[in-house]
């Protein structure tokens, strides 16, 4: 059955800004950014279906620009459209329309002036370590551990990195003096079965920042890497003393936050939302989410 096609409204003035939650399996797409060429990207992906299902071109912000083979749980991103549908309607027909490794979970009404990448207060990432050697599945998503660390060790350096400052030895990008400082507001180790997460809150990261923070706290717990030589990365910023990034297959946006008031009404789940495969199973509805179905079914 062909996909929905919806008729944008065209009268003036009616245009509206919506922010949208996807998720996306990012192991084939070179990254969010639209690249030149047939490089496939999430930004280019989402644009296209955005533009078969609402009739009209679209532009998408992204709140992450996200490296290749990184995945979301909970990117965001706004677009603009003239489209008089429900949120509902939207949702739906946006997914007919996406490729199979990305979903549209949620859409919400933004203010005309909203801006996904830089009205973001704060983005969650996660880094995901398998305990055991993974199944076939979570091979995609996780880097396997050849020897487990300790994690009283791990916890204890990640006590040290919250706090507004400069993050120089954990990016390979090439900035000046202020640049490289963020406030980073927390850092946890979390148990999840035979997974290990590492994640981290921020106002926003660097380049390669939460790849390289996981490999100096995993060199932490492996006991190749000192207290004392973990703290001189935050306190020296010295690049060379810090390990080489992790795979970009073990991270994911897991959610990026903002202020009620840029929005014009609650966040709705996209039908089939409750129920989503992607990164091992369920996921639940994205906090504050209304839905009007009478029930879940399978996205």
């Amino acid at each position: 059955m062909p996909a929905k096609r919806l008729k944008p409204a065209l009268q003036a003035g009616a245009t509206r800004n919506l922010l949208a939650v996807l998720a996306y399996d990012g192991t084939d797409f070179k990254g969010w950014q639209r690249l030149p060429g047939a490089q496939r990207s999430v930004q280019e992906s989402l644009e296209t279906a955005l533009g078969i299902a609402l009739g009209e071109p679209c532009n998408a912000v992204g709140a992450g620009r996200t490296d290749a083979g990184v995945h979301a749980r909970g990117q965001a991103a706004n677009f603009w459209t003239r489209s008089t549908a429900s949120l509902a309607e939207l949702a739906d027909a946006i997914n007919a329309e996406l490729p199979p490794d990305m979903r549209c979970l949620a859409l919400r009404e933004a203010l005309p002036n909203f801006n996904a990448r830089y009205r973001a207060v704060s983005k969650t990432y996660a880094y995901r370590f398998a305990l055991d050697k993974p199944d076939t599945f979570w091979r995609r998503y996780s880097l396997e551990l050849k020897k487990k660390p300790r994690l009283e060790r791990i916890e204890e350096a990640c006590a040290l990195l919250p706090g507004t400052r400069s993050f120089k030895a954990f990016t390979n990008a090439k900035k000046d003096g202020s640049a490289f400082v963020r406030s980073l507001s927390e850092a946890r180790l979390e148990r999840d079965g035979p997974f290990l997460d590492l994640v981290f809150r921020a106002d926003g990261f660097l380049y390669n920042q939460v790849r390289l923070m996981a490999a100096a706290l995993l060199q932490r717990g492996l006991g190749r890497l000192s207290r004392e030589d973990f703290a001189s990365l935050l306190e020296d910023g010295k690049r060379s003393a810090a390990p080489g990034a992790l795979g970009a297959f073990g991270l994911r946006l897991v959610s990026a936050d903002y202020r009620e008031e840029d929005f014009l009404g609650p966040l709705e789940a996209a039908p089939g939302a409750l129920l989503n495969e992607f990164l091992g199973g369920v996921l639940p509805l994205p906090r504050g989410a209304s839905s009007r179905r009478d029930g879940p079914r399978s996205a």
